[in-house]
């Protein structure tokens, strides 16, 4: 059943359950149903016969959910936009879009509509964007039903229709829109809810937020649970920074499904209160975004001995992820990295060497992914959007496919991931694929975390600084850093090439992240000393 009549079905079956709480305040079914249809009337008001995408600016407000709601309701995509972006990419994002209006769930109302108003798009052309408030929309979506009459389904999207629209880094600098049309997030959806494989019970389910809405990872735990009918608590950013606020409020969700990057799960490791005993009813942990340690894995195992650990795979232009594969303690235990799973149905894989034949099994190369939830392309970029999808024929049907830029391998099925391609350097003449070392130095009992960059002189790279994030019990201060990294040196040498080991080691508390929660690459590489 699509997605939209199975919320609207939830919100006649179990109205007056939480649909979304992120702390402070919370949403319930039927609430959500009444002012995303409220947004949607609004939409179709304010906007009749336009259907440019929407933004919809804020940071994990309930009343962002019935916004992307009532977007879609109205035959808009949307576009969800963090607060912790750097208002240049916002204003870029917007720009992009050359939409009439966006939608700004923020406290600070009068700088958001100063900052978000009058932006230009990429040709100069000037635009003038209508800023809706966070008050403003809170007056519609509570407001008097006849001023706002709930639309009729003619007027939402079709399924080949763009659902919603999430940028990401692009090698030029400029960000990408990638397009997922209603019909690939429903995909999505019947395959998801096989990796949750809970029981519907009279409570909901209480899925956990990690990502941001700008980041697609939060796709898995967002829409998943909405058409599981459970609830959503969501982590905002300062309670993620502070850990007696995070583990407070772990405690007070009770999650049963935790969907969130490796490295989130990584920082609450480093506290032993971090366990079975905080969330008594966690069962699934469901990880995407990122690559799986072995020792992340098997803490986990060990640490919370009633849950499941499921490693995926997927760029965001495949819809979040099409591979899955339950982590076992004999899989964390072997010297290969852990496998990223089998494919989900719908879609299918093919490894492609340098020269575009097909590699054979088990040897690397480019992973391309074929299928029902590849997306329909970068919005407004059509060179990138040919160079990076292609289309097949199937019988009489067309299949798009999506050259990810990911190595990998297949295994008897399995799927191995290697690294970006993007990720290689050339250092004294070897190819070295920096995913590779990250991945054996975190075979290292006291390294917790690591990222391997590369220090470059007049556009050469010229050596490989790795960055550590050691455990707890070796942290033994300044003085003994140079004996640690002797260390770990002389244990990476068990798995790797002297050509492979990195000339430099620095240590840190954290790793700086992304707003995605990603390893801040860039800003590592501007601290080498």
């Amino acid at each position: 059943m699509e997605l939209l009549k199975r919320v609207k079905e939830h919100g006649l079956n179990r109205g007056d359950c939480m649909a979304y709480h992120d702390g402070q305040t919370g949403i319930s079914y039927k609430e959500l149903n009444a002012y995303s249809d409220r947004i949607a009337s609004f939409l179709l008001e304010t906007l009749p016969g336009d259907h440019s995408p929407i933004p919809v600016y804020g940071h994990k407000h309930p009343l962002m959910i019935a916004a992307f709601l009532g977007c879609v309701k109205a035959g808009h995509a949307y576009c969800p936009i963090d607060i912790c972006m750097p208002m240049d990419r916002v204003k870029e994002i917007i720009g992009s879009l050359n939409t009439p209006l966006v939608f700004a769930i923020v406290e600070e109302e009068k700088t958001a509509a100063e900052s978000l108003k009058g932006e230009a798009d990429p040709e100069g052309r000037s635009s003038s964007v209508r800023v809706v408030t966070l008050s403003e929309l809170l007056s519609i979506a509570t407001g008097d039903p006849k001023e706002y009459p709930a639309p009729g389904e003619e007027a939402g999207l079709g399924l080949s229709d763009t659902f919603y629209m999430i940028f990401t880094s692009g090698s030029t600098g400029k960000p990408k829109g990638v397009q997922i049309p209603y019909e690939c997030l429903n995909h999505f959806l019947d395959w998801s809810e096989t990796l949750v494989d809970l029981p519907a019970g009279t409570e909901p389910i209480r899925f956990l937020n990690q990502a941001p809405f700008s980041f697609d990872l939060s796709v898995m735990d967002l829409y998943t649970y909405l058409a599981m009918g459970g609830t959503l608590q969501a982590l905002d950013k300062e309670t993620q920074n502070n850990y007696r606020l995070l583990f407070d409020r772990i405690r007070g969700a009770d999650p049963e499904v935790w969907v969130s990057t490796p490295s989130f799960a990584e920082l609450c490791l480093a506290d032993p209160s971090f366990d079975g005993k905080l969330a008594p009813h966690l069962s699934r942990f469901l990880f995407c975004g990122e690559r799986l340690a072995n020792a992340t894995a098997l803490k986990l195992l060990q640490r919370f001995p009633g849950a499941r650990v499921l490693n995926t795979y997927g760029p965001t232009e495949s819809t979040v992820a099409v591979t899955a594969v339950e982590v076992t303690s004999e899989m964390c235990n072997e010297k290969e990295a852990i496998p990223v799973g089998r494919v989900k149905p719908g879609s299918f894989l093919r490894i492609a060497r340098p020269d575009g034949q097909e590699a054979a099994e088990g040897e690397k190369g480019e992973i391309l992914i074929l299928g029902d939830t590849v997306s329909t392309g970068y919005y407004g970029q059509e060179e990138l959007t040919r160079k990076a999808f292609f289309e097949e024929t199937s019988g009489s049907a067309a299949v798009r496919g999506y050259r990810t830029g990911d190595e990998g391998y297949l295994k008897d099925g399995m799927l191995f991931y290697s690294g970006r391609l993007d990720l290689q350097v050339k250092l004294h003449g070897y190819r070295i694929e920096l995913g590779d070392i990250e991945s054996n130095l975190l075979k290292i009992p006291n390294v917790r975390q690591a990222c391997v960059v590369p220090s470059y002189r007049e556009g050469k790279v010229t050596s490989l600084t790795a960055f550590i994030v050691p455990t707890e019990l070796s942290r033994e201060g300044k003085k003994d850093e140079r004996k640690s990294a002797a260390l770990i040196k002389e244990q990476l040498r068990a798995y790797l090439p002297d050509y492979m080991i990195p000339k430099k080691f620095q240590f840190l508390e954290t790793l700086p992240m992304t707003v995605n929660g990603k390893a801040d690459r860039k800003k590592l590489m501007e601290t080498q000393r």
